[in-house]
């Protein structure tokens, strides 16, 4: 069973977020957000799925950096020579580093793509991972 992991209530995640802001490119700089993450753990792992639909898995580079999931990649538009009447769909490169809430295991990573979600499980570091004190 999986417990979910609020991000939004790591201030380091908005010092990160602003960090970016002042020291990225604009192009990168304008979808800070994207991709929308969820962040769940258990005993053994942590899981990260991110909603990146229309997005090929050769486009995408995911790094372990220290403490963070870094996720960059390029989404195409399907529309190139018609202009747009309105546009809310963001089109382009972007990058988003994930602060993982525990150390993992560098060498137990798996990512897959499927339907647009991509899925990463990290297994937990040894001593992040629970453990049972015997009493006595």
């Amino acid at each position: 069973m999986y417990t979910t992991y609020d991000v939004f209530d790591d201030v380091v995640q908005l010092r990160d977020l602003v960090g970016r802001f002042f020291t990225e490119a604009p192009a990168v700089r304008r979808n800070v957000e994207y991709p929308y993450v969820n962040l769940r753990e258990n005993n053994d792992e942590v899981m990260i799925t991110a909603l990146l639909p229309g997005v090929k898995a050769d486009t995408l580079n995911i790094q372990l950096v220290d403490n963070s999931l870094v996720l960059e990649g390029e989404k195409k538009s399907d529309v190139q020579d018609k202009p747009y009447i309105r546009k809310e769909r963001v089109f382009g490169r972007f990058q988003k580093a994930v602060r993982l809430p525990y150390r993992v295991d560098g060498e137990k990573i798996e990512a897959g793509l499927k339907d647009g979600i991509l899925t990463i499980k990290l297994a937990k570091a040894e001593e992040a991972r629970p453990k049972k004190i015997e009493i006595r």
